[in-house]
């Protein structure tokens, strides 16, 4: 970082389409729309208007790419001393510019630079605890939100003849999200790869991924970014069912899978039926492998811009772990009002009568069959011991 400010009380909101707007930071958060372009509107719940959109804290749109839990406080520690006020807008200064989604926000006198790392160097490096925090280092300028240790690198095998020593930061969109584990959640990226094996073995729709050689990251490529030069929207269920940000990160396990179910249909108006229904196998996977971090956040829709109602469906699966065999037995929302894994039953049920499957039982019956694939051929991943209790994890929904 060139610069350091006190505070920052202004960023200026840009679009693949257009400049767009405002982001003022007075007694409130204000957004307001300095365009008349309805292709270079921010968000499908702030259409185009003359009024502002104010907010006690950041409207839910900027709020979805902020750091949370342990993320946040290590954010804090490396860049509170840069900034007399550090909020908010301090942060979306810093890691605005290039974040998940197709928004950027800007400050002219902030600038970043960071060099690209290539996707196969990422795939044989060691990944040890240096390593990370290096890449936290290089990219911290990159928004991704949640807790997890996670970074948005640009794939330096895209740039084969980049200049690598180069200040324009702007020269490489980061394409790459990676991920480590922890002391708390051990093979917490073989546990994601393994996971993410089943969604592609049954046939769900999912983002490029790949597993490091030491097993130690998961390296997945960005679906907003499907080729160079494109960035699509994204939104989460945190944005589209409104809920406000705390940097703990509590807001994103309030609701239910039925609201889900409702958003979806709400704003995938041209093709909801499909939508619902491939939500539905997105759920029947997670219940199956017991991935009890399926909040809000972990579900969304992409498309071209907002007023392209045609274009708008719902993103691939991504972030699913197998979160019970870390001791977590419950799911992150509510269905039926419990946060108890539905029966068998119960879940034919919501696939029939809230997602509207014809048939529900075949969706279940694909991904058991990836299941029991996928720990057959891949469960060499994984040291025997944690093996043997991921597969029990997965066993005793099969």
């Amino acid at each position: 970082m060139n610069a350091i400010l006190s505070t920052v009380n202004r960023l200026q909101g840009h679009t693949p389409q257009g400049f767009a707007g405002d982001l003022i930071r007075e007694s409130q958060f204000v957004w307001r729309y300095d365009t008349q372009n309805p292709e270079a509107e921010l968000s499908l719940t702030m259409p185009l208007r003359a009024q502002s959109y104010n907010s006690h804290v950041p409207h839910p749109i900027f709020a979805m790419n902020l750091p949370e839990g342990a993320q946040y406080d290590r954010f804090q520690q490396r860049f509170a001393k840069q900034f007399s006020k550090f909020n908010e807008m301090a942060i979306l200064s810093l890691m605005g510019q290039d974040q998940i989604g197709r928004i950027s926000l800007r400050q002219e006198n902030i600038k970043v630079s960071s060099a690209p790392i290539g996707l196969n160097q990422l795939l044989k490096s060691k990944a040890n605890d240096d390593l990370f925090d290096f890449l936290l280092g290089q990219f911290y300028d990159r928004g991704i939100s949640g807790v997890q240790p996670k970074v948005l690198v640009p794939d330096g095998d895209l740039y084969p003849t980049a200049n690598r020593q180069t200040n324009r930061a702007s020269a490489y969109a980061s394409n790459l999200i990676v991920k480590t584990g922890g002391q708390d959640f051990p093979f917490l990226s073989q546990n994601e790869y393994l996971c993410m094996m089943v969604a592609k073995q049954a046939g769900l729709d999912v983002p490029e991924f790949h597993l490091s050689e030491d097993g130690n990251l998961f390296i997945m490529r960005r679906f907003d970014r499907p080729a160079p030069n494109v960035q699509l929207g994204f939104e989460d269920m945190a944005v589209l069912s409104g809920a406000t940000y705390d940097e703990r990160g509590h807001y994103k396990y309030r609701g239910s899978y039925e609201g889900l179910v409702r958003y979806i249909r709400h704003y995938c108006s041209a093709n909801a039926l499909a939508q619902t229904q491939n939500f539905f196998s997105y759920f029947a996977l997670s219940v199956m492998l017991r991935n009890g971090d399926a909040h809000l956040k972990n579900f969304g829709l992409l498309y071209n811009h907002p007023n392209d109602a045609a274009s708008i469906r719902l993103a691939p699966a991504f972030d699913v772990v197998t979160t019970s065999v870390y001791g977590d037995n419950t799911m992150a929302l509510k269905l039926n009002q419990s946060n108890s894994y539905p029966t068998r039953k119960e879940l034919i049920a919501f696939g029939k009568n809230v997602c509207l499957v014809k048939k529900p039982e075949t969706v279940i019956e694909r991904i058991a069959d990836a299941m029991t694939e996928v720990s057959k051929a891949h469960g060499e991943l994984v040291p025997r011991s944690f093996a043997k209790q991921l597969f029990e994890e997965w066993d005793q929904t099969l």
